[in-house]
């Protein structure tokens, strides 16, 4: 994401630049101006997607930049510095469409979280502006394209009506419905035989044989090029009478076969479950897709089955992945704190899953939320608040639908297990202090390090968004704001006491940034360093 800055003082907009790259987050700085005159001119050329603005600029002040700004771009997102006393005219911007407002000084974590939401909204919005881009463009090249596109409606469970007679005809002489998926590997041309220029004769090629292959086993379907997800085929056939699921698995097999040996692609099939009905077919096509996750564990190229009937699959074999003798060895464990044993156990048990061939991704799934569960019900009975350590139930799960391989499941359930068991023995440690009393003691000590938020966090095993949330509420002020009035106490004693130089104090009390550190300085003490020394203040 491209940002703009406009401050009129120096100092503050580079501190604010300085802040969002320190964030980490996938953003450039393209621009900076000192007035809105100036930014209304580089917008043109910069093109930015996010402007970073404060309100009073001369010239030309920050509302009236950012009417003129969304008249050049209606698109770009702003945000507002401003201060307490300045929250009117904040409340006026928010009406011309600013997307949000930030209050002097900025904290770290504030302007962290505000832009990874704008970065989340833009990728959102780039996703929907690309789909309905993608739609379009499709439909418009022609009545095969406006098909795939009806299609892709009709799996997604949007308003297939476009598509509905084309369906019903395959309902008409079918008995049974099912959607097969067939994920290829991602490839680019040139590939194989195939030169540049020629992706959509290789795009012909694999949908030939899907088709071929099917019509030659006399298995009615719709071939679905997913209109979204490039790599994704649907194959949503009907089975008619006298046709078994048999004669679908021996045509998926030669397609399988014929992908790899003749176009060199590899390609995992997921089968979703039969359904009696066409309108439950988007059902199949969502177990199709969880299914062909198998990969992870099994390995790719292979064909995934769906086991039952569309609502006695797997779901209804649900059973917990660990017993009372499990219970008993991992709290005897937990309570030594012998963080290995749990993950050997961890290993063990995974890695069986992984090599019994009739498992599923499914089943993975279930150990770890089976073991979140257990670790959550130990921590309460333990300690309190257990998001202290292990964090919340989606969290894990949305972590575990992102893995490509089963040994990252493996690393991620252990990491729950270090940091649940590292912060039992460190609140055990810390002499009867509080955790958060043990993290003051730490940033007094070593408030001239490199210290982030993150490090802390993981020093003390506890998650940093909820660290962030307990150490405000107990000292009043966020962690950033209070590691940075530790600095600015030493760095006022020795600008008064010592000759030092002013970039010297800056990278003793813990800034590798002379300019940042200038803004800090001044925002604590209504003056900057060199007005600071050269008055003798007191250091306070």
């Amino acid at each position: 994401m491209r940002i703009m800055v406009l401050d009129d003082e120096p100092i503050i907009r580079q501190g604010i630049i300085y802040k969002i790259r320190l964030t980490g987050l996938p953003v450039e700085v393209v621009a900076e101006a000192g007035d809105g005159l100036k930014g209304l001119e580089l917008m043109k050329t910069a093109k930015p997607d996010l402007i970073v603005t404060d309100i009073h600029m001369p010239g030309m002040n920050g509302l009236t930049f950012i009417r003129h700004a969304l008249e050049l771009d209606a698109r770009v997102k702003l945000i507002i510095v401003t201060g307490y006393d300045q929250f009117d005219y904040a409340r006026q911007a928010i009406k011309y469409g600013v997307s949000n407002y930030l209050v002097k000084p900025l904290e770290d974590d504030e302007l962290y979280a505000t832009l990874m939401e704008l970065l989340e909204r833009r990728e959102a919005e780039q996703q929907t502006d690309q789909m309905i881009q993608e739609l379009k463009s499709v439909a418009e090249t022609s009545q095969e394209a406006s098909r795939q596109q009806a299609l892709t409606q009709f799996l997604q469970e949007e308003d297939f009506a476009e598509a509905s007679s084309e369906l019903d005809e395959l309902a008409k002489h079918g008995v049974a419905f099912t959607a097969v998926v067939l994920q290829l590997e991602p490839f680019k041309v040139p590939h194989g035989s195939f030169g540049p220029g020629e992706e959509e004769l290789l795009w012909f090629a694999i949908k030939n044989i899907v088709t071929e292959r099917f019509l030659s086993n006399a298995i009615r379907g719709i071939l679905v090029h997913h209109s979204l997800r490039r790599f994704e085929l649907v194959y949503v056939l009907g089975l008619q009478k006298g046709q078994d699921s048999a004669g679908v698995t021996y045509t998926l097999e030669a397609i399988s076969f014929g992908i790899r040996k003749y176009l060199k692609l590899g390609v995992t099939i997921g089968v979703g479950p039969y359904q009696q009905q066409m309108a439950k077919v988007q059902e199949s096509y969502r177990e199709a897709k969880q299914i062909a996750r198998n990969a992870i564990l099994h390995g790719g190229n292979r064909i995934y089955q769906a086991q039952g009937a569309a609502n006695g699959g797997q779901e209804a074999q649900r059973k917990s992945f660990i017993g009372q003798e499990d219970v008993k060895l991992l709290e005897d464990w937990l309570g030594k704190w012998e963080k290995d044993k749990v993950h050997k156990w961890i290993e063990r048990r995974l890695g069986a899953i992984v090599q019994e061939p009739a498992s599923s991704y499914v089943m993975v799934e279930w150990f770890c939320v089976d073991l979140y569960l257990f670790l959550n019900k130990y921590w309460i009975n333990h300690a309190t608040d257990s998001q202290w350590a292990i964090g919340e139930l989606t969290d894990l799960q949305r972590e575990l639908q992102q893995a490509t391989a089963w040994h990252e499941i493996v690393e991620q359930m252990k990491r729950l297990v270090t940091n649940m068991i590292g912060l039992l023995s460190k609140s055990n440690n810390i002499e009867g202090k509080e955790i958060m009393e043990a993290v003051r003691l730490y940033l007094e000590r070593h408030y001239a390090e490199p210290i982030q938020l993150a490090m802390i966090a993981e020093r003390f095993f506890i998650h940093p968004n909820y660290f962030s949330k307990r150490f405000k509420e107990k000292y009043g002020e966020s962690f950033v704001d209070f590691l940075n009035g530790l600095r600015m106490k030493e760095a006022a004693r020795l600008l008064v006491e010592t000759d030092m130089k002013i970039r010297d104090i800056s990278e003793r009390v813990g800034f590798d940034d002379a300019a940042y550190f200038g803004s800090v300085f001044r925002k604590r003490f209504g003056a900057t360093p060199g007005q600071y020394r050269d008055k003798g203040a007191p250091h306070a």
